[in-house]
């Protein structure tokens, strides 16, 4: 059986929710170790945010099939427009 910590999220929008988030206690405890004196949030907020650049990557290769230059740069600008989006 794993452990899991409550990871609270919020959203500074002002129509946002708090949003509870499990995750394994060693995964966090691992993730803390690479990012040092940065917030739980803010961490795994960023993942969450690669993660959809990535998820872009794979969708516009599948659509498009586009080069893997071209895809490369659409997942770059799809991450880079979510680190720019208002959190």
């Amino acid at each position: 059986m794993s452990v899991q910590a409550a990871v609270k999220l919020r959203h500074v929008s002002p129509a946002a929710a708090t949003t509870i988030v499990e995750i394994d206690t060693s995964l966090l405890e691992r993730l803390r170790a690479r990012h040092p004196g940065k917030a739980d949030r803010a961490m795994i907020e960023d993942i969450a945010r690669i993660d959809l650049g990535f998820s872009a990557l794979r969708q516009a290769k599948q659509r498009n099939a586009l080069s893997e230059d071209e895809a490369t740069e659409l997942g770059v600008t799809a991450v880079r427009d979510a680190r720019r989006a208002p959190a």
